[in-house]
C-alpha cells in the first residue's frame, strides 16, 4: 500500500502554521487544500519557501503523519487542545469558536485577523500530528531520489505517493536527521502569521504584520 505525501513551500515557520506546541504538533490555519484533502496516516511534508532559507529550496522544515483530522467544531471544544487558544499561548492556532450549527466566532489573536476566516475555515479540518519532525529554516536537502522534491512551481500544494519500501526509506532518513530545538511559546514573539512580511531568519530587528498565507 502506498503512502500519500503532500509537499507545499512553507513560507515562514513561526509557530502557528504548523503549531508545534503540546500535546501534538496541529495545521488548523492555512494551507485549506492539504487541510481539506488529507487523511489519516498521509505524510506531509514542508520544504523552505526564499524566505525561509534563501540558500536552498530543497531543505525540509517539518514532517508529519497524520493521526487525527477534526473538525473546527471538534478542535475547540478537545480539551486537549485548550493550550493553543489566544489566551494560553503567543502563537495559536485555535482561533475559531463554534457558534450555532455551522457558524465560527473569530477570537481575537496575533496570528490571523478576521479577514483570513473564510480561507482558514475553508480547509473544513484540523491536521493532528503524534508522529513529527521538525528541522527548522536550515533543514537537511531532501534527496532526489524520492521524488517529491519541488522544482517546477513552488506555489500550491503537491500529492505524491511512496512504496512501502521508498517511505521505510524516507522514515529512516527523517529519524537520522538532527530536529531543531522546539522554544517554548512563551519564548515566541507575537505577531507572527504563518507568512509574515518580513522572514524570522532576517537580521533586521523589525515587527512582522499578519498576512494571507
Amino acid at each position: 500500500m502506498a503512502m500519500r505525501v503532500h509537499t507545499y513551500v512553507i513560507a515562514a515557520d513561526a509557530g502557528s502554521a504548523p503549531n508545534y506546541d503540546p500535546p501534538a504538533v496541529t495545521l488548523a490555519v492555512c494551507k485549506p487544500r492539504i487541510r481539506k484533502k488529507a487523511k489519516v496516516g498521509d505524510l506531509v511534508l514542508a520544504f523552505a519557501g526564499s524566505a525561509v532559507n534563501p540558500i536552498s529550496s530543497h531543505s525540509v522544515v517539518w514532517a508529519g503523519i497524520v493521526s487525527e483530522v477534526l473538525t473546527f467544531a471538534e478542535y475547540w471544544n478537545d480539551r486537549r487542545f485548550a493550550s493553543k487558544k489566544p489566551d494560553r499561548t503567543n502563537v495559536p492556532d485555535n482561533f475559531y469558536k463554534p457558534i450555532g450549527t455551522s457558524g465560527f466566532a473569530w477570537q481575537s489573536n496575533p496570528v490571523h485577523g478576521p479577514e483570513a476566516q473564510d480561507r482558514d475555515t475553508g480547509g473544513l479540518n484540523v491536521l493532528v500530528f503524534d508522529y513529527a519532525w521538525r528541522f527548522g529554516a536550515f533543514g537537511p536537502l531532501l534527496p532526489e531520489d524520492f521524488g517529491l522534491r519541488m522544482i517546477v512551481g513552488r506555489r500550491g500544494e503537491r500529492i505524491g505517493h511512496l512504496t512501502d519500501s521508498n517511505w521505510q526509506r524516507l522514515e529512516t532518513w527523517l529519524n537520522a536527521q538532527p530536529q531543531a530545538t522546539i522554544e517554548a511559546a512563551s519564548d515566541r514573539k507575537s505577531n507572527y502569521s504563518c507568512s509574515p512580511n518580513v522572514p524570522p531568519v532576517s537580521p533586521v530587528p523589525t515587527s512582522p504584520t499578519r498576512r494571507r498565507c
